[in-house]
């Protein structure tokens, strides 16, 4: 698989440094111009002394890989990604890591210009190594959008983020890993993905079919456990009216009056690479791409 960067998460993050230096008067225009000038020049020299053989992409950062692993997993978007990173100026000033000692790295969904908590240059690495591979990129200021100026790496300062892929998840394989290390018991699996695990059987009762009204209670919640909806009222909905994502409609048609289930489905039939804000002050939002967990009790289907 070829490693491609997102160009509209890049345009999103290179339009968004534009509007701001549109806004400025032009001793701010000329102070940005300078400072890009200086960053490029920096990083050249830092190159050049350090005897690198680095590749620019066209968003003007520099990478070079320092380990290979050909047939380690490709990033893709919509995949979770679990790595390390080191941060220096490129003096050599320590800035910040993840936990390496006790391995606990960070971990990122590529959502394009939907993925939070990550700088737009430690993006771009991501998408160039392999799970397993190391590498480096060396980012201009102006091209590391959703970095904040600090005293240790100020605002103009160019920066080096060397980058390890620990791990990289397709949507799938995170609902398969969930669904082993909570030894949960699918029942049934339908060709679109979606997972029913029956926890309370009632095989004699009424099944939920088209034009079938049904009230349940349910849960929300994502694979890391964060309950996004907590299902304070029961819900009602009509089969076959579309009110509800497809992945919970068609796990309620597997589904009879007086059964209780888990179910599991991937983004596709959720909310897709759209992210969704919290719904309450005791719940988390829905990132772009997260697969969904229910759990839900049938208590009348009429």
């Amino acid at each position: 698989m070829k490693f491609r960067i997102n160009h509209s998460f890049w345009a999103y993050g290179l339009l968004s440094v534009s509007a701001l230096l549109a806004s400025c008067q032009e001793p701010g225009e000329a102070l940005n111009d300078r400072k890009r000038r200086e960053n490029e020049a920096e990083i050249e020299q830092y190159i050049k002394t350090n005897n690198i053989a680095a590749t620019k992409t066209d968003e003007g950062i520099y990478f070079f890989q320092t380990k290979s692993v050909p047939t380690g997993q490709a990033p893709a978007l919509g995949d979770e990604v679990r790595y390390h990173f080191i941060s220096r100026r490129l003096d050599g000033v320590f800035v910040d890591s993840t936990d390496m000692a006790g391995n606990n790295p960070a971990t990122v969904i590529l959502a394009g210009e939907q993925t939070t908590g990550i700088t737009l240059g430690r993006y771009a690495g991501i998408l160039k190594l392999r799970q397993g591979e190391e590498g480096a990129v060396l980012v201009p200021a102006y091209a590391d959008g959703g970095r904040v100026g600090s005293l240790l790496l100020p605002q103009y300062t160019p920066v080096r983020y060397d980058l390890r892929i620990v791990s990289v998840r397709t949507e799938n394989q995170q609902i398969e890993d969930y669904i082993k290390t909570n030894n949960v018991a699918v029942t049934t699996k339908t060709d679109d993905g979606v997972r029913v695990a029956l926890t309370q059987a009632r095989p004699d009762s009424v099944a939920i079919v088209t034009g079938k009204t049904v009230t349940l209670n349910y849960k929300g919640k994502l694979l890391n456990g964060g309950i996004f909806d907590a299902g304070v009222s029961p819900l009602t909905v009509r089969i076959g009216d579309k009110q509800v994502v497809s992945g919970f409609e068609t796990a309620l048609t597997k589904l009879r009056a007086g059964e209780k289930a888990t179910i599991i489905f991937p983004s596709a039939l959720g909310y897709g690479n759209t992210s969704r804000p919290q719904s309450s002050a005791s719940t988390v939002a829905i990132p772009a791409y997260s697969p969904l967990v229910f759990d839900l009790e049938i208590t009348k289907v009429e």
